[in-house]
């Protein structure tokens, strides 16, 4: 991870000039904080972190206000006021009043919505796939055949092997939509 991080300069800039290099150090820390608390409900008798609301409800608090404070810092006051009340360009008079009259609440609910998204998936994707081991362990004890439980194990064997693949991809995708989302606040739209 440090080569990762101090070759960051080699990265190069994006055409509106923003600076991303400063936010490799968050976006890597989300990803392997994410990912080792996937990885630890794999475990036998080990919980994953990720599958409490409290843990997804605080990565996506923080990925807010990264988002917001840096879009604030990157557009200026006005810059960032125009981030919220949308109008048009070449729209004036009443309707530019109509439009973000409609467009502002639109725009807050859509500040909100993003991190709240994060928070859900990463929530509902961990928890999901461990309601299904545990279903399919149930059958064991409810058909008590040893035929149903080698073929049952063998299916939790499988759903093992896609809840690896899950982790790593939830720490991916978390990590992908927050860099995203820091980089589309840092434009006027």
């Amino acid at each position: 991870m440090l080569e990762v991080t101090e070759n960051a300069d080699a990265v190069p800039l994006n055409v509106t000039e923003v600076a991303p290099v400063k936010f490799v150090p968050l976006i890597e820390t989300l990803f392997f904080f994410i990912l080792y608390c996937n990885l630890l409900g794999l475990f036998p008798w080990g919980a994953t972190p990720t599958g409490n609301l409290a843990v997804t409800g605080g990565l996506a608090l923080i990925a807010f206000l990264v988002i917001e404070i840096s879009g604030f810092r990157a557009l200026g006051p006005k810059g960032y006021l125009k981030t919220i009340v949308m109008v048009p360009a070449g729209m004036t008079g009443v309707g530019a009043v109509i439009m973000a009259f409609i467009m502002t609440p639109v725009e807050l609910i859509g500040k909100l919505v993003k991190p709240f998204a994060l928070c859900l998936r990463l929530f509902a994707n961990m928890t999901a796939g461990h309601f299904v081991i545990l279903s399919l362990l149930g059958l064991i004890f409810l058909f008590a055949n040893w035929f149903i439980a080698g073929g049952t194990v063998a299916f939790v064997l499988f759903m093992m092997c896609l809840e690896l693949l899950v982790a790593f991809l939830q720490a991916y995708i978390f990590a992908l939509l927050t860099s995203v989302f820091i980089g589309l606040m840092q434009h006027e739209h």
